[in-house]
This record gives C-alpha cells, sequence and structure tokens, in this order.
C-alpha cells in the first residue's frame, strides 16, 4: 500500500487537495472497495490489520508473501487475478471469522454484516486489542469518545467506526449499519480536530473535522451515507 507521504495507514495515492469524494485509496493498482454490501466491516479490519502487518500489505499488493508465519487474513488456496481479487478474498475469510461464535455457539447471520463484537475479537494490530465502545454525539460522552479516536490516531493506531442512523429512520435506522475506519494522519501533518476516515463502499479516505461528526441531522459522506458514529472499537494496551 502507498501513502502520499510515506505514513502508515489505508492510503490515498493523491496528495493535491482533497476532492469532494475523498482520496482514492489504491491497492496494487486497485480501488480498496469493500466486495459486497455485507463487507464494510471485513473490508475495514483488513485494512486495519494490513496497517500494521508488512507481509499483508505486500500479499494485497503484489500476490507475494515473505518468509513467516501467514497472516490469517490471507487464504490458503491460491487467489487467481490481481489485488482487487486478493482483497475480496481476504474480506471473505475476514467475515467468516467474525461469523464464528457470534452469538454464543452460534454463528452471526452472514446478510447482516459484522458485529460489533466479534470485529472487536478479530481486530488486529501490533501490541493492542479493541474494546466496543457506544457513542452517542449529542452527549458530552460522545465527544469524550472522538477525542479518544482522534488520540489514537494520533498514536498511529487506526480505529474502526460503526455508523448508523436514528429512530427518526426507525427502529432498522437506529442500529449499526456501516463500517468505516479512522486512520492515522501523515507523519507531521496532523491537523487537530480533524479525522481521516476510510470509507469502504467508496475506497477513499476523506478528512472530517470531529465537530461535524457531533449532534448530526444529515448524512455524511465519510460515514458511508449515515448521519451518525453509533460505536467505536478502541485500541487499548494488549
Amino acid at each position: 500500500m502507498r501513502t502520499p507521504h510515506a505514513t502508515t495507514g489505508p492510503v490515498a495515492v493523491a496528495d493535491a487537495g482533497e476532492p469532494a469524494d475523498g482520496l482514492p485509496v489504491l491497492l496494487g493498482g486497485a480501488r480498496a472497495r469493500q466486495v459486497d454490501a455485507t463487507t464494510c466491516g471485513s473490508a475495514v479490519l483488513v485494512m486495519l490489520a494490513a496497517t500494521g502487518d508488512p507481509a499483508l500489505a505486500q500479499w494485497l499488493e503484489t500476490g507475494q508473501l515473505p518468509a513467516g508465519p501467514r497472516p490469517p487474513e490471507v487464504p490458503h488456496e491460491d487467489v487467481p487475478g490481481g489485488a482487487a481479487e486478493r482483497f475480496a478474498a481476504a474480506q471473505q475469510r475476514v467475515k467468516a471469522a467474525t461469523g464464528r461464535r457470534a452469538l454464543g455457539p452460534l454463528p452471526w447471520p452472514a446478510g447482516l454484516g459484522t458485529p460489533p463484537w466479534t470485529a472487536a475479537r478479530e481486530a488486529r494490530f501490533p501490541g493492542v486489542r479493541y474494546r466496543v465502545r457506544p457513542v452517542d454525539d449529542t452527549t458530552e460522552d460522545g465527544a469524550t469518545v472522538l477525542g479518544l479516536v482522534e488520540a489514537a490516531n494520533r498514536r498511529g493506531h487506526p480505529v474502526p467506526l460503526y455508523t448508523g442512523g436514528d429512530v427518526r429512520g426507525g427502529l432498522a435506522h437506529a442500529v449499526p449499519r456501516h463500517v468505516v475506519l479512522a486512520v492515522p494522519p501523515p507523519s507531521g501533518a496532523a491537523v487537530p480536530g480533524t479525522l481521516r476516515i476510510y470509507e469502504p463502499s467508496r475506497g477513499s479516505v476523506l478528512t472530517v473535522p470531529s465537530a461535524d461528526l457531533l449532534g448530526r441531522t444529515e448524512p455524511l459522506r465519510a460515514l458511508g451515507g449515515w448521519t451518525h458514529v453509533v460505536a467505536a472499537l478502541l485500541p487499548v494496551p494488549a
């Protein structure tokens, strides 16, 4: 994966200002998009792992694995095609992992995407594990959580965010509906009070003032067209 400023994180390759749809994220020349409507969480977890695992990043980019343990996101069988097919295969492998033992011994329904608790269980990044923290963007606690997300990014830790609507759109809108990834800023280029968010349905990184995520009433591109951040997977020391 390549970055405009040789930083860690899912990576936009353009650096001459940010277009309205964000900076494109490329893997081996292919746009890094979720493979279907149920794999936003899987795409985010693959990008999170690849940020901290050079072996996985190399395989996604080139199809080659260096010597050493095989990353769990890499299938054991060959994946024909290019980077887009490898990213899709890794997403499906992660989706299978997050679906196991999601409801006690029972699997999670495949059509419902990725539940936050198994995403936290499967999320991997060096030196940390992840825990689920609900977010209410109308409260002081919600602002505190978003501050913790920004602080984690400044330390170099990506943070998965679950997004959704609210009860005004019906009960189905008030539960987590989509997953995005708050990614670390380029080295030396952090802007206080902002988050850089990888949105997997677009395969882009968008920069958003943190204040714009508080008390929202309108959908936001960076949240996948949803209105609220409803949960964060915060990193804690492993």
